[in-house]
């Protein structure tokens, strides 16, 4: 659905066979602007996985290559309930344990993401129906500089600072606060900042950004 970020999380299509996309990070207290562009045959729909790890002279590191399992979290803030679903202990919150990313390999705009949410209430994920987008806030407390899980894009090869009982987490998400008429909110899991980016979807502005639906836990939990 999308293959970078711009100015927070945009990608500008010029045309049916050619993607440039922007993708910007933010490190620490600095900000990095990493300005990729990438040209390749895509006939249909823009996918998140490039098949062919060669171009560029073997430059691209792989979207697709297969992980090495990741150490078991020893957080008791977090609490896995083997039903696709983690309670934060601490915040009082539970998520969903697998983003929309590591799920469908596909990424969404903000506006996107409310009928993914309507969709995922409806069928009442793990038996819940009161999911919804996460505030920045919510998403910041997630963020802990001192745990690293390995993402890698294209030319990139960073960190993600979150628990690994999430397993290897997206980077970029979309919370549920508005910035603007024409932006929302999101947060990035790298440089542990939150971001305005577009909400609207459509050929010419694609997102970087996905979802982790999250709920507050009640006393009938």
């Amino acid at each position: 659905m999308g293959t970078g970020l711009g100015t927070s999380g945009r990608v500008i299509v010029t045309n049916k066979e050619t993607i440039l996309f922007y993708l910007l990070q933010r490190f620490c207290n600095s900000m990095i602007f990493v300005f990729m562009a990438t040209i390749f045959f895509v006939p249909e729909n823009v996918q998140a996985e490039n098949s062919n790890d060669e171009i560029f002279g073997g430059q691209i590191l792989s979207l697709t290559e297969k992980k090495p399992e990741l150490k078991p979290s020893n957080d008791p803030r977090f609490k896995d309930n083997n039903d696709g679903t983690v309670t934060d202990l601490q915040e009082g919150l539970m998520w969903k344990k697998i983003d929309l990313y590591q799920e469908k390999k596909i990424w969404s705009s903000w506006e996107e993401s409310q009928k993914l949410l309507e969709k995922f209430n409806k069928e009442a994920y793990a038996s819940y129906s009161d999911w919804r987008l996460p505030t920045r806030k919510e998403l910041k407390s997630l963020y802990e500089e001192d745990k690293n899980i390995p993402w890698k894009y294209y030319w990139t090869e960073n960190m993600i600072h979150i628990d690994p009982i999430f397993g290897y987490s997206h980077c970029c998400f979309w919370s549920s606060e508005l910035y603007k008429d024409k932006y929302a909110w999101g947060f990035n899991y790298i440089g542990g900042k939150d971001y305005p980016s577009m909400k609207g979807g459509g050929q010419y502005h694609l997102s970087l950004s996905t979802i982790r639906p999250v709920r507050t836990v009640s006393e009938k939990d």
